[in-house]
């Protein structure tokens, strides 16, 4: 009998959306808390990484939710050598709920990831926060390298819900 963990219930989420659309993806690395594949589509081959959070931090105010998605440094030298690579890459941050069903995948470009993460300075953890608010389009995403609100105004990435549009 195989061992079921927490972990193979958020990737398989994430691989179920991608083979229900026609896409078959190959796992590269596994991990407990990342994991990265390999797709290939008529648009072309794509690395993605993905990282899952089992629930929103919890919060006073229920209108919004946050996930927080924390690199170590070893997960932060891997992403730097993402450069070299001729594919293009994909960052999936499946954002958990109680209620399995709820839960929301949001995908960002290595550009959009690094510009949350801010790898330009050494630091003792990196972060992205995804953001969601009730009654806003799409998700939000912001990081250690990018304040959520700056000068005032929202600051952060607008990540689009429908993850297969990037494939």
């Amino acid at each position: 009998m195989s061992i079921v963990r927490k972990a193979d219930f958020y990737f398989g989420s994430m691989l179920s959306g991608l083979i229900n659309n026609g896409l078959a993806p190959a796992i590269i690395e596994p991990g407990e808390s990342r994991r990265i594949y390999s797709i290939a589509t008529d648009k072309g081959d794509y690395l993605v990484y993905a990282k899952y959070v089992s629930a929103p931090l919890k919060r006073q105010n229920k209108e919004t939710q946050l996930w927080q998605f924390v690199f170590s440094p070893d997960e932060i030298d891997y992403i730097q050598n993402f450069e070299e690579n001729n594919k293009s890459i994909y960052f999936a941050l499946i954002c958990g709920q109680e209620r399995l069903q709820d839960s929301e995948i949001a995908i960002l470009t290595l550009g959009e990831a690094k510009d949350c993460l801010d790898l330009k300075f050494k630091r003792d953890s990196y972060r992205i926060t995804i953001k969601s608010e009730k009654g806003i389009h799409g998700l939000k995403a912001y990081g250690t390298g990018r304040a959520d609100i700056l000068d005032g105004k929202d600051n952060t990435i607008r990540v689009p819900r429908d993850m297969l549009a990037c494939f």
